[in-house]
């Protein structure tokens, strides 16, 4: 994709979009592709914590406690990661499943491999507060969790498109990819090339 923009002379502003930007009289139209950010719970004391950023590599850290709120497919695969880099890792999860999603195979051998790192997976249980290092859990366990170094939301993600309403009647709008609804990167590029196509 960085070649193809580079190739076709595709200009590049590297700021984020304003509505003066959008409407300037520059524009024909506008393609919304914004994207999703993480849900944040309304947790008592939940201050500074981490997302699925910590994936990549050089975010990566060694030898913490970490809890992670939320087992769905993400939030395993962060767990994974973590113990994978030396880190004693609880995941915290509000239904009686979790790697909801993830392909069967893969998902039989990430659990397997967490069971064998000892991970703790607490199902039917939620984080009712925080205090400093300090996790309070209820549900099917009840429990504190003492010297949590670090906290890693998974709950889910939201679309994010601050533009389009502003947008919308000054200047056609197309809103694509997880702007316009959560999916997979699969559908988000499908989605994009569809609606470019059709432009």
């Amino acid at each position: 994709y960085t070649s193809e923009i580079e190739n076709f002379s595709i200009p590049v502003i590297e700021k984020e979009a304003t509505e003066n930007d959008i409407l300037s009289g520059n524009f024909d139209g506008a393609i919304i592709a914004t994207g999703s950010k993480p849900i944040i719970p309304p947790i008592e004391g939940l201050k500074e914590y981490l997302w699925a950023e910590i994936l990549k590599d050089e975010n990566m850290f060694s030898n913490k406690k970490v809890v992670i709120i939320g087992g769905g497919l993400i939030g395993i695969e962060i767990a994974h990661k973590l113990v994978k880099n030396n880190n004693e890792v609880i995941v915290v999860e509000m239904l009686g499943e979790i790697a909801r999603g993830m392909e069967m195979i893969e998902k039989a051998i990430t659990l397997k491999s967490l069971k064998n790192e000892n991970t703790k997976i607490l199902l039917n249980t939620k984080v009712v507060r925080i205090d400093e290092n300090k996790v309070f859990v209820e549900g099917e366990t009840n429990d504190v969790i003492e010297d949590v170094d670090h906290i890693v939301l998974s709950v889910g993600m939201r679309s994010y498109n601050p533009l389009s309403s502003k947008l919308n009647g000054k200047i056609p709008v197309y809103i694509v990819g997880d702007a316009k609804e959560v999916g997979k990167a699969q559908d988000a590029i499908r989605d994009a090339f569809e609606t470019a196509s059709k432009i």
